[in-house]
């Protein structure tokens, strides 16, 4: 299978299992609510996010005020959201996030939390130029589950479970994680010249692991999700131990979120309330 249809069948994998990801995934720092709400984030403001999953994003947008509009691609993820949200102001669309039908020129802030991985960047950059206002702002994050500047000694452990069972998986010490290449990254959403300029912060911070958590958490991961269930099991297995031996059976994993915000440049495009038809 090649790159895309692989990072097709990958992205839809999510939705297998929306109890795991709900109580596996951690929540992101505060410090990208305390960025949002410089943009704009607030009472009355309009967000649109992509990718919302089980709303580890989309609960603290609506506690800041916000009025969210959340594109779920898959089916289930988009019902539990429906029902956890429910009273909320929250409007949950199932859909891929470049061809549903949306309002132009209504949006003041779009956010997209670990997720821009999983789209075309030029087609999701070109949407989103005419789905936010002039002056609005664009917000992308991702967390790097393992700060590559900051590795922990059990993870060498963990390291040896993943050239058995996931050897196409081990980076090589040195290597940057894709979403912490900031040259790459600010690039593709500076193209077309609609948003910019980009600005980064790497927010670095910590997690604690219990057996249970981190079984639940690699389980969520869609490289571990596409192994035979006698592999997975086996490497899971040996993760949770791994975590067992450390004091008092938890693990202090290092995390960093890599966090990009760009406003969306004035080009005479369409204003918020604007009318017209929606990119299809």
């Amino acid at each position: 299978m090649d790159g895309d249809g692989r990072r097709m069948r990958r992205r839809g994998s999510f939705d297998e299992d929306p109890d795991i990801y709900q109580m596996a995934r951690p929540d992101y720092p505060r410090r990208v609510y305390e960025v949002l709400s410089g943009m704009g984030l607030g009472p009355g403001a309009r967000v649109l996010e992509i990718g919302p999953g089980t709303g580890q994003a989309t609960r603290p947008l609506v506690a800041a005020g916000a009025s969210v509009l959340a594109v779920e691609l898959g089916g289930h993820l988009a019902a539990r959201l429906r029902t956890d949200l429910a009273g909320h102001d929250v409007t949950v669309i199932e859909g891929d996030f470049v061809t549903v039908p949306l309002p132009d020129g209504d949006v003041d802030l779009a956010v997209c939390a670990t997720t821009f991985h999983w789209l075309d960047p030029d087609a999701a950059v070109r949407r989103l130029a005419r789905l936010v206002w002039p002056g609005g702002g664009l917000a992308v994050w991702w967390t790097v589950f393992g700060d590559p500047d900051r590795i922990p000694p059990w993870r060498a452990e963990v390291d040896r479970l993943y050239r058995r069972w996931l050897p196409g998986e081990k980076v090589r010490p040195g290597d940057l994680p894709a979403v912490m290449r900031v040259a790459e990254r600010t690039a593709e959403l500076a193209a077309g010249g609609w948003f910019g300029p980009v600005q980064v912060e790497m927010i670095r911070w910590e997690h604690q692991l219990t057996p249970r958590r981190v079984r639940g958490l690699w389980a969520t991961f869609s490289a571990v999700r596409e192994l035979s269930a006698d592999r997975r099991r086996s490497l899971l297995d040996g993760v949770a131990e791994v975590v067992a031996s450390q004091p008092g059976g938890v693990a202090v994993d290092n995390y960093v979120t890599a966090l990009y915000t760009a406003p969306r440049r004035d080009d005479s495009g369409p204003r918020r309330g604007a009318s017209g038809p929606s990119t299809r």
